[in-house]
């Protein structure tokens, strides 16, 4: 679909230039000159409507139940504005699937004792639960909106959707240390690298004291990491495992 879009946009754009060439056979150069000028100035803006509309993307849930909003299938993205990064924050951090997810997470977490501080029962599972649903909305405040607007850089996963399996996986697994510049091209990851450090040293402040320090804070970046990879190879191949689903349903 999106290589009929850009065919589409070529053919408009070098339409009104052959009509141009064929009429300076008959006219004055400078009076083609007038004419193709004029000529080319309403394609330009029948264009543009068409691509402000083709960036608004859709964010289908992946199997049907985990959100999308920070997965791009655009060729061709537009950088995201502060308020755009912090709504995309606010949008994944208050999903029901992340609300979900953190819900099991924690009874997981009860399940093998982890973060014993915490105690068991009810009581500690509401304390493991709140530290998830703490971890996910500073994680994502950090990542996705403060660091990401302050260095310019685009928190979201841009999914090349095709070509060797082997070219898309590395693409998957290299996300959680290179990024998108707003600007364009590819950076370092510092926003996600000081954004998970910066919600790591907040956990600090609520996790129990024998997790708390130095140490566990930058263990708890470091397990992060493959966490992330695991996402992002989600992220890319998930709508291929989707279909072959869909196909066999």
């Amino acid at each position: 679909m999106r290589m009929t879009f850009l065919q589409s946009v070529v053919l408009f754009l070098l339409l009104p230039r052959s009509l141009c060439a064929q009429l300076t056979s008959f006219i004055p150069t400078q009076e083609a000159q007038k004419i193709s000028s004029s000529e080319t100035m309403p394609a330009a803006q029948e264009v543009a409507p068409a691509q402000s509309a083709a960036l608004q993307e859709r964010h289908p849930r992946l199997f049907w139940i985990m959100p999308t909003y920070a997965v791009s299938n655009n060729k061709m993205p537009v950088p995201l504005s502060s308020r755009e990064k912090f709504r995309l924050f606010l949008k994944n951090t208050t999903d029901p699937f992340t609300i979900g997810y953190t819900a099991f997470e924690a009874g997981i977490q009860q399940a093998n004792s982890d973060l014993p501080g915490y105690g068991q029962g009810a009581a500690g599972y509401g304390k493991r639960l709140g530290a998830g649903l703490a971890d996910e909305t500073s994680a994502g405040f950090f990542q996705a909106y403060l660091f990401a607007s302050l260095l310019r850089q685009d928190p979201r996963y841009f999914r090349k959707g095709s070509g060797p399996f082997k070219n898309r996986f590395a693409h998957a697994i290299i996300r959680p240390v290179v990024t998108r510049k707003d600007s364009g091209g590819w950076t370092f990851n510092w926003s996600g690298l000081l954004g998970g450090i910066a919600a790591s040293s907040l956990a600090n402040a609520y996790y129990p004291a024998t997790d708390r320090g130095v140490a566990p804070t930058f263990e708890r970046v470091e397990t992060g990491i493959p966490f992330s990879i695991i996402d992002h190879l989600i992220d890319e191949f998930g709508p291929d495992l989707q279909k072959i689903i869909t196909r066999r349903k």
